[in-house]
């Protein structure tokens, strides 16, 4: 995936929305207080088909600034949006943030000191913590924390279930020994999409995990940063985030499935169902538990039971579609 022209010095900041114009407001907002990285700087805020008016916001608030633009394309999903702003990106390092992110004054200037500081770094992700959204919003933000413990185990060392059980904290630490995805408002050398190609327009969710597991292939390690903090703002909604837990979990079942023709049989499908159930019980308990205190492992539990079995289902839901459609699992990278 490359640029028509030579990639600029500099750093492309792209903003991906859809239908969220009041979110969208605020991370603009943050982008325009960016303090001077010392390079050149570019945004570009990529719309999926917005009907809200989010072209007279964008409009609006970058008005004679040149160095915004914006990019709307009909309806093709997230994957489809990051790879418009890849290709239309013109620096040598791209980042890629979500509408519903409020980025510090300083991520600019933290992404171009990184990149000098760890000179074989080709990718970097930070820490994302929550901005209000109330008790549902915290609760969301367990259900992601939680994930993010396991993984910062490191790859190896996360296959071991010994001490799972102990509360985590994770080691504040800049380091490449994790199982995170290169989200988390991650900043890309140009180079990474010139090698690994862009994210796969397939998926309607897990594009990231895709694309990481492509990175690991290839030998490029995604680095965490945990010194910037990046403010998520939780959708206030219970009905939102299942659907989103569901799709993520089908994505789960395309990124581990068996090999592409060969459909899951009777036996392995029933097994899978009960399996599932066991773990949405098994993980929701456990993702309770790393919240710290008893009395929020009894109030987050039930809303992280139904995210985890939303989850489960969509998992299951995946090794159900295999066997209808077992040419359903090939993906489509954008070169």
């Amino acid at each position: 995936m490359t640029h028509s022209d030579a990639a600029l010095p500099g750093l492309t900041i792209i903003v991906l929305t859809r239908n969220r114009r009041e979110l969208l407001r605020g991370c603009i907002e943050s982008l325009l207080a960016q303090e001077d990285p010392g390079i050149p700087l570019e945004f570009i805020v990529v719309d999926d088909g917005s009907q809200d008016g989010t072209a007279d916001l964008v409009r609006s608030l970058t008005a004679s600034r040149p160095q915004w633009r914006y990019i709307p394309q009909a309806h093709r999903g997230i994957a489809a949006a990051r790879n418009t702003g890849i290709r239309d990106g013109r620096s040598g390092w791209l980042a890629i943030v979500a509408d519903d992110y409020l980025l510090p004054a300083d991520y600019a200037r933290s992404v171009a000191f990184f990149f000098r500081d760890y000179p074989q770094a080709q990718v970097v992700r930070f820490k994302v913590v929550p901005e209000g959204g109330g008790f549902l919003g915290r609760v969301l933000h367990a259900y992601q924390e939680a994930s993010v413990l396991r993984r910062l185990a490191g790859r190896a060392r996360g296959r071991d279930r010994r001490g799972l059980w102990r509360r985590r904290r994770a080691e504040e630490k800049i380091t490449a020994d994790h199982g995170l995805e290169a989200a988390g408002a991650a900043a890309f050398r140009r180079e990474v999409f010139q090698r690994v190609g862009g994210f796969d327009e397939t998926f309607a969710r897990g594009e990231d995990t895709d694309l990481t597991r492509r990175l690991h292939a290839a030998g490029i390690a995604v680095y965490y940063s945990p010194y910037l903090l990046v403010r998520h703002r939780a959708d206030p909604h219970l009905g939102a985030a299942m659907k989103n837990a569901f799709i993520s979990g089908r994505a789960s079942w395309r990124l581990s499935a068996p090999a592409v023709g060969k459909p899951a049989g009777i036996p392995y499908v029933v097994l899978l169902g009960f399996r599932s159930a066991f773990l949405s019980l098994y993980w929701s308990c456990w993702r309770a538990w790393q919240a710290g205190t008893a009395a929020r492992f009894f109030l987050y539990w039930p809303v992280l039971l139904l995210l985890e079995t939303s989850s489960r289902a969509g998992f299951f839901s995946g090794c159900l579609l295999s066997r209808k459609k077992p040419d359903g699992l090939a993906g489509r990278v954008c070169p």
